[in-house]
């Protein structure tokens, strides 16, 4: 787009850092005190001085490690359970706002990638997800699918069409260009809104269900984990105006990766409760939900069925044109997810170099975001911390920094 308008339209690009270590993190050990049993007495065969083996009392449950979270700038967030990982799309391609606004030539620095984030930080990641198909959360997938070879990437038919030219059987009107690098097996991309095997949740936004879809949408399990993921129907507002950068949808299979970044079209948009299970009950121990783009109620809301029985322990919203949906964005979001703590992601301007200071998008008042999430989720609710850096928080609501690392405790 060559017009001043869709130029502008891109300092607020496609709604919704430093370096990424690749060091384990050991959360703080006050983060989640384990419990511990008591030492029995020394009477008795069973340690009970009754001498009764079915008296002795049961050993108190041990409380989960904590839910450690790093921000990795942009939509990217690493989350981490046990041997569980799941990583929302993150972007370590920054191309000018010139060159993603007219065509310039555009590709993903797979070097780039690799050193922010190496391959032995994603040994566990077994779910990558991403809301829709805009550049800003596609381009880099790729490259991190090749660096995390046990990931499924969850996303939607613009998506699965677009990573159609990493796969190794690519349609036979490809033939004759080149092959990518790292092939991409077609199984290894999930379009949740496929209509003839679609698992969407359609239930706040029935207008937006296709054909032959169902209302009611479904967990889907991710291989080779204890994580489940569910995605919601939910929507991408214009940037700037009536402008609206990327819209429609990738209707057909690509031969190579678009290096106009216009034609990474975000198709359906969607949202996600993801759920990491409990090795032996299957029960979910921390819920999360995930946004990358923000939406009018009750479209991406998730249905109170879904959440009955286990609350949201984080949510991670999406700050970029938040301001472009319900005014009271977002704590209408909030209110009806009543998440014990919640992060805005999307919040940089992500046009200038990476390893610059973080600057908010253009005209996007970042601080207000933040007065509304805390006013939506008061400090007074949650009687335990989350941990910053090593360091336990009073708020709730934050804005984190590219590079900063959140330990969430289990619910009491």
């Amino acid at each position: 787009m060559k017009s001043a308008l869709a130029i502008a339209a891109l300092s607020s690009l496609l709604a919704c850092g430093t370096d990424a270590s690749n060091t384990a993190h050991e959360p703080p050990a006050s983060s989640a005190p384990a419990s511990t049993a008591s030492s029995p007495p020394s009477a008795g065969p069973c340690g009970a001085t009754s001498g009764s083996c079915n008296d002795a009392p049961a050993p108190p449950p041990v409380a989960p490690s904590p839910l450690h979270v790093r921000s990795l700038g942009v939509g990217g967030f690493l989350l981490e359970h046990g041997t569980d990982a799941v990583l929302t799309a993150p972007l370590f391609t920054r191309p000018s706002m010139i060159a993603a606004s007219t065509g310039v030539p555009v590709s993903s620095d797979r070097a780039l990638v690799a050193a922010r984030l190496p391959a032995s930080s994603l040994a566990n990641v077994r779910a990558v997800l991403s809301g829709h198909a805009h550049y800003d959360h596609l381009l880099d997938v790729p490259a991190v699918m090749s660096l995390a070879p046990q990931a499924t990437l969850y996303a939607n038919v613009s998506a699965r069409n677009l990573l159609a030219a990493f796969a190794p059987d690519r349609a036979a009107k490809c033939a004759g260009e080149p092959a990518q690098p790292s092939p991409i097996a077609r199984s290894r991309v999930v379009a949740v809104d496929d209509p003839v095997a679609s698992t969407v949740d359609y239930t706040n936004c029935p207008e937006k269900r296709p054909a032959g879809a169902p209302l009611e949408g479904k967990w889907v399990r991710v291989p080779g984990s204890h994580v489940r993921v569910l995605a919601v129907c939910s929507d991408h507002p214009p940037q700037i105006g009536p402008v609206h950068y990327g819209d429609g949808d990738v209707e057909e299979e690509a031969c190579t990766p678009p290096t106009n970044m216009n034609e990474w079209k975000e198709g359906h948009t969607v949202a996600y409760l993801v759920d990491f299970l409990d090795a032996k009950t299957d029960a979910p121990v921390y819920r999360v939900f995930y946004q990358d783009a923000p939406a009018d109620a009750p479209v991406g809301h998730v249905p109170p069925a879904f959440l009955a029985g286990k609350r949201v322990d984080l949510a991670l919203m999406c700050v970029g044109t938040y301001d472009h949906v319900d005014d009271a964005s977002p704590a209408k979001a909030l209110a009806a997810l009543l998440p014990r703590y919640a992060l805005g992601g999307h919040w940089e301007d992500f046009f200038g170099a990476l390893d610059a200071p973080p600057q908010p998008i253009p005209f996007l008042d970042v601080k207000a975001w933040g007065t509304k999430a805390r006013a939506a989720l008061p400090d007074a609710d949650e009687p335990r911390s989350m941990f910053r850096n090593g360091a336990p928080i009073a708020t709730r609501a934050v804005l984190p920094q590219p590079g900063d690392t959140f330990d969430v405790p289990p619910q009491e």
